[in-house]
């Protein structure tokens, strides 16, 4: 009788335990703003893919090459000021550029503004998802 019950005991607990990891949150997503012109300026080191985009000032862009989507971010630099120039800020070369090839989610409706998306891994911001205004797709990288 007692081998019964504790092996009653046993597998309610486990199945406790199960329901419980299955309901546990995962990591929480946060929507990082996007500027009109595209830019997004990271205050910490964020991954995305592979890749550790520095604390900086980047313009998010999309582009396909046929059925492949592509998310790149480039990151932008402040200039001496030139005389003959008033604008403050340059892109860098394109070989500098984090480029992430990405798979796509349907989105509720066209986007209305764009919107990068991080969660925290060890400490360490990485960019999840990007959604493009006036797209009907997400980006997943």
């Amino acid at each position: 009788m007692k081998t019964r019950t504790l092996k009653f005991a046993g597998l309610s607990l486990l199945l406790l335990w199960t329901v419980a990891a299955m309901a546990a949150p995962g990591p929480k997503e946060q929507a990082l703003k996007v500027g009109k012109k595209g830019e997004i300026t990271l205050s910490q080191p964020t991954k995305a893919g592979d890749t550790v985009l520095q604390p900086d000032t980047y313009v998010v862009q999309h582009r396909t090459s046929g059925s492949d989507h592509f998310v790149r971010f480039v990151e932008l630099k402040q200039v001496e000021s030139q005389p003959s120039t008033e604008l403050p800020y340059t892109y860098t070369e394109a070989d500098k550029a984090g480029e992430f090839k990405c798979t796509t989610e349907a989105a509720t409706g066209p986007i209305k503004e764009t919107t990068v998306y991080t969660v925290i891994e060890n400490g360490v911001p990485r960019i999840t998802k990007v959604a493009i205004k006036g797209e009907d797709v997400v980006h997943v990288l």
